[in-house]
């Protein structure tokens, strides 16, 4: 199930990509039908998943007056977070290890590979670029400079997170690393900077101004992580900021994705994942 499982997350950001409506709309609906043929999906989660196609499809292709406009931006909000916090009617992630220690030191996990979250991916990739700029740049440096501060950023993520207690120093190959690189860019960082960089702060850029957009965007982004605890917010907030700052900086939302798959991959390449038991 794993194989398939990576083939329909990549396939279903593939289908998101392309500008050809047969491929977008077709391909995320054969993959969709293949995945509920073939066990991967359940019929009730295809149910709900050809929902979601359906509205998204009519939002970007079929304009609608202002009253109708809200009320689909309601409906698209109301079925997006069930998709966002695995919550979907008939949704079971892969469970690819139970109640396993990544790294030493750490807690014990389970490690799911989740494809509900990448639909949210799919929906947005419609109307927001992910390689083109949606944003203007907005740097009064040097542009040399942008990966050091950005890479600055990350390192001093990190010692916050180690300053209280989250994660300890623990360099190494963790267990099934490849399968985490994956899922973590194709199932949460692609959909996660799309949703808090390209339609939140750009929307807040737009009417607010780029410093209250990074830090209202930032804030919101750390409080999603509250399960994890205060501590897990304050390192989510912070790591938002530099996620913000990458998209602000070359307006371009595929470097906000890449500083945050880096940021996640360094976490567990470099210290103990998720937290230090």
């Amino acid at each position: 199930m794993l194989a398939i499982g990576i083939a329909y997350s990549l396939c279903l950001i593939l289908a998101g990509l392309s500008r050809d409506r047969r491929l977008r709309y077709g391909g995320a609906l054969a993959i969709l039908v293949a995945a509920v043929a073939m066990g991967y999906s359940s019929w009730l989660f295809g149910v709900y998943a050809l929902g979601y196609l359906l509205l998204s499809a009519w939002m970007v292709e079929w304009q609608a007056r202002n009253w109708l406009r809200v009320v689909r931006y309601g409906l698209w909000v109301v079925a997006t977070i069930p998709l966002l916090i695995h919550q979907a009617p008939g949704y079971e992630g892969v469970l690819v290890a139970e109640h396993v220690v990544l790294k030493p030191g750490s807690i014990a996990t389970d490690l799911y590979f989740n494809h509900d979250k990448v639909w949210v991916a799919w929906s947005l990739l419609g109307w927001l670029p992910l390689f083109r700029q949606s944003l203007t740049p907005r740097r009064g440096f040097l542009p040399w400079l942008t990966p050091f501060l950005l890479f600055l950023g990350m390192a001093l993520i990190m010692a916050l997170a180690q300053v209280q207690g989250l994660v300890q120093w623990q360099p190494g190959v963790a267990a099934w690393l490849g399968v985490f690189a994956l899922s973590n860019l194709l199932n949460t960082c692609i959909a996660e900077e799309l949703l808090f960089r390209g339609v939140v702060q750009r929307q807040l850029v737009i009417r607010f101004g780029w410093i209250v957009a990074l830090l209202v965007t930032s804030l919101l982004f750390g409080i999603a992580h509250l399960p994890g605890g205060w501590g897990y917010v304050l390192v989510a907030g912070f790591a938002g900021l530099v996620y913000g700052l990458a998209y602000l900086w070359t307006g371009r939302l595929l470097w906000a994705v890449l500083v945050h798959w880096l940021l996640n991959l360094s976490h567990i390449l470099l210290f103990t994942y998720p937290m230090s038991a």
